[in-house]
């Protein structure tokens, strides 16, 4: 018996002046995922050129790496269908291939068959801590599980929420988080299978990335031309629009490229979304074509300045009644609350590239004093919870 699910869908377009988004690359071929290395290299697959079929010039697709100096280079070919792309523990990079249904390993700039057992049109793909390999099946709607001997099993069908599963992302609990292409379903998947919706978007679904600083979800959405994000804290919220314009009462996004702010900016047919260690940048691909059929030459596009903007409109009250000061700050600074016990509030501190950041806090009447003097100067970012929600994220300057 088929089951009906009735979802309360809550979309929202808050309003993220502060964050930019311009292009990085000329066009080139690289129509598939997107993902980033420790050192903030980007790898963009190449899906090929058509969303309905194989490519007609008879050309095997690449792997390209964005350096952090923006050089784009060849890094892998011979493919026919790059899809989903990720790193394991090890710094190998694995390249799923949609049209070979196969997953490869990329080695010293070649690729290697890693398995293509139980694997149907294969596009997102994430490793857990353990090197266990996730592979969303596009072609049968499931999801499968690789160990790191080989082993292939199914790992979860989805209880009927996926629908040409495209993009996948896990967490530090081992929790997947899946988009379909095929309906607007954001799908968590944990560690024993077991799968629930936990929201929606208005189109589908392109890839998937998990900010493990601030327990948020990123989303391109391939068939509404926007960006939407999710925050796993306050799931009642819904997903926002982050970046794009939308078409008045329609909730879809004009095709595009337009740079600038992020609500004023246009995507066409987005796909591949990675977020920096840091959290504060999104790397796009964006077809050049305005052709959702019609796939490449691509773009890479660069949104800035996220987390300074999450906060601001998502916490508008909450971050009224709470003061961090000084900043920038030479040895202490003291978080005051006028609406949380300071007992109940917790605050995480992580550095230019991602790293967790150890300081000693002591709470003194309603105030938290933080000691951060062993702290190198510079940037740092911060998120402040009250219990388990995210009340302020923002930047520290440490003198």
């Amino acid at each position: 018996m088929r089951k009906l699910y009735f979802i309360l869908l809550f979309v929202s377009t808050a309003t993220f002046a502060q964050i930019t988004v311009s292009t990085i690359t000329p066009s080139f071929n690289g129509s598939g995922a997107v993902t980033i290395d420790e050192a903030g290299n980007i790898y963009i697959g190449d899906f090929g050129d058509f969303l309905g079929g194989p490519d007609t010039d008879g050309i095997p697709n690449n792997v390209m790496k964005l350096d952090t100096n923006l050089n784009l280079t060849v890094f892998a070919n011979d493919f026919t269908g790059a899809s989903g792309n990720e790193f394991d523990s090890n710094g190998i990079l694995y390249q799923a291939d949609i049209r070979d249904n196969a997953v490869y390993k990329i080695v010293n700039g070649s690729r290697e068959l890693y398995t293509s057992q139980g694997l149907f049109s294969p596009v997102g793909i994430a490793f857990d801590s353990n090197d266990n390999l996730y592979v969303c099946n596009c072609g049968v709607s499931n999801i499968r599980k690789i160990t790191p001997d080989g082993t292939s099993t199914l790992f979860s069908t989805g209880n009927g929420l996926l629908a040409c599963p495209n993009g996948m992302t896990i967490d530090e609990n081992g929790n997947l988080y899946v988009v379909n292409f095929s309906n607007t379903n954001i799908v968590k998947i944990q560690p024993d299978g077991t799968a629930t919706n936990i929201g929606n978007t208005v189109g589908g679904n392109g890839h998937i990335d998990y900010d493990v600083n601030t327990n948020n979800l990123y989303i391109a959405s391939f068939g509404t031309n926007l960006i939407y994000y999710l925050d796993l804290d306050n799931l009642t919220s819904g997903t926002s629009i982050i970046a794009g314009t939308v078409v008045a009462g329609t909730g879809m996004g004009v095709a595009g490229n337009d740079d600038g702010s992020a609500l004023s900016s246009t995507f066409s047919a987005p796909n591949g979304i990675a977020v920096s260690k840091t959290g504060d940048s999104l790397y796009i691909n964006s077809s050049a074509t305005l052709n959702n059929n019609n796939l490449n030459p691509q773009y890479v596009r660069l949104l800035t300045n996220v987390l300074s903007t999450l906060s601001l409109n998502d916490y508008e009250a909450a971050t009224n009644e709470l003061k961090i000061y000084p900043n920038p700050v030479k040895d202490t600074f003291m978080i005051e609350s006028n609406f949380a016990n300071t007992n109940d509030l917790s605050i995480k501190i992580w550095d230019m590239n991602g790293k967790n950041i150890e300081f000693n806090a002591t709470s003194e009447a309603s105030k938290l004093k933080v000691d951060v003097s062993k702290l190198k100067s510079g940037m740092y970012f911060y998120c402040i919870k009250a219990k388990t929600r995210k009340i302020k994220i923002g930047k520290l300057i440490k003198e």
